[in-house]
């Protein structure tokens, strides 16, 4: 990857974090938090990514967050009160806004009426009869300004030419900027602040470099130059303190009244004159800085590291923002007073996904190999006190250290997802003609990245569901005796090792009868099938099965519902869905933390070793003749205190022997699933527990029932993983055992 394209991905990135800040910050908004340090920050997301654009010639995106944040500038300035009607609008326009971003990063196209319309919106909302252009692209003008890093310059776009352009009476400023290090390390940029100022009027611009330290001393995150600006304007003062309100304490400002008006320049002249301060500062002739002597110094004797990087010219003069992460001006200003350094945003670093799989990959090898040697220590017979047992115990908890540090790095909250749900609400609400809220709890619930990025579209599908299907109309609801509004919640939360997330609804519920009966004409399930309603409501998931009659942009081509299953399959998961006539539905996604590894207890089933998940265990036993009852044929309960459950035989429901297994024999490990059902899987013996590496059986060989994964033991043989919940499902005699427990 080039230069630029490694740059280009960046701000790309960049561009989904300030969308993702926009959206958190609209919906605050629009929920009544409509305080300074909230409006600031959805200002902040627009600000940055219109400047991000503009160097990248992203025409579109530029104007449209043009228009866009100068609506959002008279909210905060409190000239435009952020009213619902306001924000409702402002969230349409984030939608586009990452339809743009989405756009431009992916070659795509936005249909232009879109933007159109709302721009028109934003318009009437700011008061004009049009939105405001983004000032035209002009020739850019190379500043070499110090950024934080190890380069010093990075020469930077610049564009002062017809933008210069004033109305009314001109007055001239004088305006002194002395930046702070923290102005670099809050990812602003010196050259942008001046860009912007020099875009209200016409004059001229002085470097001084008088500060600039002897090389030895040279302080490479410092800041040792400023600049003087002589600037004509009709747009007065406070302009030009707008302009810098968003850094004041991460850099000195001084705006004062000349009486005497500074020269006019044109753009030509101006362009002129900022090349041979280049030139002066890089190698080039010498000129003379204002109020100090002329110095012939160049660039290589000022500062020892140049980057030549050079990027396209932008369309548009961004305004420097702090970045996302960075505090509040007044927050930099109280931090400088009292510690005598600004705070800093916390240190993060980027690093490809791959990476990190590969890393996550060499650990799983090791604990393998960790293992093995545990073994091959226990089959010489050395004694667990001699110094290599003792060494291994040590090499086994700090690679256990190891592995959960490096599976904490692709841990990641279901923020991200959650934040995509309201517009997705927006948008179904409005096609189907129905009143929505959406409620969010755990979003900061942490869970693997895999997971993460696989949740999104059955997440999608059953939000959608859950509003075609299973709210009413507003009519119907009045009817119900309900609000007109309906609740779609969705929520994250741990359990037993697993994540679990709810999606339920307080429409309707499911219609039993009618979903049988389209199950039957559909060839689902046979006219005279006996079903309990959690089997009634489960019918959803069956491939083709549709309750829609006519086929919508939403819904009624029958896939979906089994589509969701498959892919919550796929991760390990498993989905169920509970439903109360005429009170709502609630579907339930059960998932792992992690797609890597497992703490497991490994079994023995005949000549087969298995591993049975440990957080799916309660407790083994050995069964006692007493205990153990027939029942229905060839299948037997177990009684643990009062309590008769399914004593599942491992070994015969796999396959692996055809005669049932002694029960007196074996051992009992009473698992319990998902759903809260309990009972005991039957296994010849526990060979003891360890944490195993997971691998993908139907990605390297294909689907099995009642087994989730493998894994590779310390002698390099496989084991398959049970699927609990899928072994459990298999004795449904749950009704009989309740009698058998009351008589």
């Amino acid at each position: 990857m080039d230069t630029m394209a490694a740059i280009r991905a960046t701000f790309f990135e960049e561009c989904a974090e300030q969308l993702q800040e926009l959206e958190a910050g609209l919906l605050a908004m629009e929920g009544g938090q409509t305080d300074s340090e909230t409006v600031n920050a959805v200002f902040r997301a627009v600000h940055s990514i219109k400047g991000g654009a503009g160097a990248f010639n992203l025409d579109a995106l530029v104007q449209f967050a043009h228009a866009f944040e100068t609506v959002l500038d008279l909210v905060r300035s409190e000239r435009l009160e952020a009213d619902q009607g306001v924000v409702r609008v402002l969230l349409r326009s984030a939608d586009v806004l990452t339809d743009l971003v989405t756009a431009a990063r992916d070659g795509g196209t936005v249909d232009p009426a879109r933007p159109q319309a709302l721009m028109a919106e934003l318009s009437v909302l700011a008061g004009g009869g049009g939105h405001a252009a983004a000032p035209a692209q002009q020739a850019p003008v190379a500043v070499a300004m110090p950024v934080e890093e190890e380069v010093d310059f990075v020469p930077v776009a610049v564009d002062f030419s017809d933008m210069f352009a004033a109305a009314g009476q001109d007055v001239t400023f004088r305006v002194r900027i002395q930046p702070k290090p923290s102005l670099y390390e809050h990812a602003n940029d010196a050259a942008r602040l001046i860009r912007e100022t020099m875009a209200l009027g016409t004059g001229s611009v002085t470097c001084h470099s008088d500060e600039l330290p002897d090389l030895a001393e040279l302080e490479p995150e410092g800041a040792a130059l400023s600049w003087t600006l002589e600037i004509t304007t009709a747009a007065g003062e406070s302009a030009i303190h707008e302009i810098y309100e968003f850094v004041e304490g991460d850099c000195d400002i001084t705006v004062e009244r000349v009486d005497d008006e500074a020269p006019q320049l044109s753009a030509e002249d101006l362009d002129a004159q900022m090349a041979a301060l280049l030139g002066s500062i890089g190698g080039g002739a010498s000129v003379p800085f204002a109020d100090e002597p002329a110095e012939a110094e160049t660039l290589e004797q000022a500062r020892p590291n140049v980057v030549a990087l050079t990027p396209p010219a932008p369309s548009a003069p961004p305004v420097a923002a702090p970045a996302a992460a960075a505090p509040a001006p007044a927050a930099s200003a109280d931090a400088g007073a009292d510690k005598g350094t600004p705070a800093g945003p916390v240190p993060t670093i980027r690093v490809d996904l791959e990476r990190v799989d590969r890393l996550i990959d060499l650990v799983g090898e090791l604990v393998i190999h960790q293992v093995m040697l545990s073994q091959r220590v226990m089959q010489a017979g050395l004694t667990r006190a001699s110094d290599i047992a003792i060494g291994l115990d040590e090499l086994e908890q700090l690679t256990r250290e190891m592995q959960d540090s490096v599976m904490a790095i692709r841990a990641q909250p279901v923020k991200s997802v959650f934040q995509k749900l309201p517009r997705l609400v927006r948008e179904v609400a409005e096609r189907t003609g129905k009143s929505v809220r959406l409620v969010t709890e755990g979003e900061y619930t942490e869970v693997d990245k895999t997971v993460i990025e696989r949740l999104s579209d059955p997440l999608t599908h059953m939000i959608r569901n859950a509003i075609d299907h299973g709210l009413e109309t507003p009519e119907g609801r009045i009817a119900a005796g309900k609000p007109t509004e309906g609740v779609v919640r969705v929520a994250a939360m741990h359990r037993s090792g697993r994540i679990v997330i709810e999606i339920s609804d307080d429409g309707a519920g499911i219609n039993r009868k009618a979903v049988f009966d389209i199950a039957v004409a559909k060839g689902l399930v046979p006219a005279d099938a006996q079903l309990s309603d959690d089997e009634l409501d489960n019918l959803v998931f069956l491939p083709g099965f549709s309750t829609k009659k006519e086929v919508s942009e939403l819904s009624g081509r029958g896939v979906g519902m089994d589509v969701v299953k498959r892919s919550i399959q796929a991760l390990g998961g498993r989905v169920s869905i509970t439903s109360r006539p005429g009170k709502g539905s609630l579907f339930s996604m059960s998932l792992p933390l992690t797609l890597a590894v497992l703490d497991g207890m490994i079994v023995s089933c005949g000549e087969h070793t298995l591993v049975v998940p440990m957080t799916a265990i309660i407790e083994t036993l050995r069964p006692k003749q007493n205990e153990v009852k027939p029942f229905g044929g060839d299948q037997r309960v177990i009684n643990v205190r009062d309590s008769f459950l399914p004593l599942i035989d491992v070994s015969r429901q796999l396959g692996y022997r055809r005669d049932a297994t002694d029960a007196m024999a074996g051992v009992a490990i009473l698992v319990e699933a998902e759903n809260g059902q309990r009972s005991a899987l039957l296994v010849d013996s526990i060979q003891g527990q360890r944490q195993v590496v997971i691998k993908s059986l139907e990605a390297n060989y294909g689907r099995v029932a009642g087994i989730a994964a493998a894994t590779i033991l310390g002698d390099g043989r496989v084991a398959l993983i049970l699927d609990i919940d899928a072994v459990a499902a298999s004795t449904r005699f749950e009704n009989g055992i309740a009698a058998m427990a009351a008589e």
